[in-house]
Formats: C-alpha cells, sequence, structure tokens
C-alpha cells in the first residue's frame, strides 16, 4: 500500500534491461537446480518491477510450494494478487504469510488491510488493532485503523485494490 507519500522509483531503460538479464540468469540456476526456491523468488521480484504481476505470482506459487517456512514468498504473493485485482487470492496469501510468522504486525497490517478491501470490516478492524498491540508505535498500522474507522463510520469509501498500489 502506497502511505507517508512513498513511491518506487520508475524503472528505467537500463534497469530494464538488467532486470531482463537477471531473469535469464535465474533461469540458468533453475536449470542447475530447479528447486531452488531463492532464484524463484528474485525472479519473481524481477518480473514486478517489470510490471509482469502474473508471471511474478506464478513465480511465487512455486516458491512457496518449494519453501513452506518463509513468509516472505506468500507476502511478495499477496502484493501481486492485488496487482491483479483478485482480493481473494490477497486474503489467502496474506493469511499464509501471517501462518508462516505469527504475530508480525507488519504482516496483520497488510492482511488487515486487504480484509477491508474485501468488506471484511470487523476482520480488518480486529487484526489491525492486535497489530497495533504489538507495536503501538507503528504509523503505518494507526494510519490502517484510521482508514477502517472511517469506512466503517461511512466517512471514507472503502478501498480497492487499485487503490491499495497507488
Amino acid at each position: 500500500m502506497v502511505l507517508e507519500n512513498y513511491r518506487v522509483r520508475s524503472v528505467g531503460f537500463f534497469d530494464k534491461r538488467n532486470l531482463r538479464k537477471s531473469i535469464k540468469d535465474y533461469e540458468q540456476c533453475l536449470i542447475m537446480v530447479p528447486d531452488h526456491w531463492q532464484s524463484m523468488l528474485f525472479m519473481a521480484k524481477s518480473h514486478q518491477r517489470l510490471g509482469n504481476h502474473e508471471t511474478a505470482l506464478l513465480w511465487l506459487e512455486k516458491a512457496m510450494q518449494i519453501e513452506t517456512a518463509n513468509h516472505t514468498i506468500p507476502q511478495e504473493a499477496s502484493i501481486e494478487a492485488i496487482h491483479l485485482n483478485d482480493i481473494n487470492k490477497a486474503i489467502f496469501f496474506s493469511s499464509e504469510a501471517i501462518r508462516r510468522k505469527p504475530g508480525d504486525f507488519a504482516l496483520l497490517g497488510n492482511h488487515a488491510m486487504n480484509l477491508l478491501i474485501a468488506n471484511q470490516d470487523e476482520d480488518a478492524k480486529k487484526t489491525v488493532e492486535w497489530a497495533i498491540e504489538l507495536n503501538p508505535s507503528d504509523i503505518v498500522n494507526k494510519n490502517i485503523l484510521n482508514q477502517v474507522t472511517n469506512v466503517m463510520s461511512e466517512k471514507k469509501k472503502r478501498p480497492t485494490c487499485k487503490d491499495a498500489i497507488g
């Protein structure tokens, strides 16, 4: 979610060229070690930066099948599902990230935002309140709680997947 005026910088010509080269390198790694989930993750991140969200999600799903403990993989898959406007998949993946790393306030905030988009307001509120209990100084989750509260009181419209990615 784009918060606090943070924006990912655009990808220029040379960046794109380097990303495409890195994808080829990761493909070579996978020829040598087919279950190398790290290469799958970084290949997905490269595709993500190039805007190839469907391909990125496919690689993340493959990596998740191999590496079943790392929370970063489903967290990234949740972001890709948001890019693809698939809130049900986003919730599935953000839930999986929390299952893999219970009590992580950042993962809980991400999941709460997904729940809010999916019209699951009470669950979103409980989830973000739990995240704030875990880290009371986290500004991002306080912003998410404010957004949940405003949607629930009809002071603001419900965010969409598009709103979540800016």
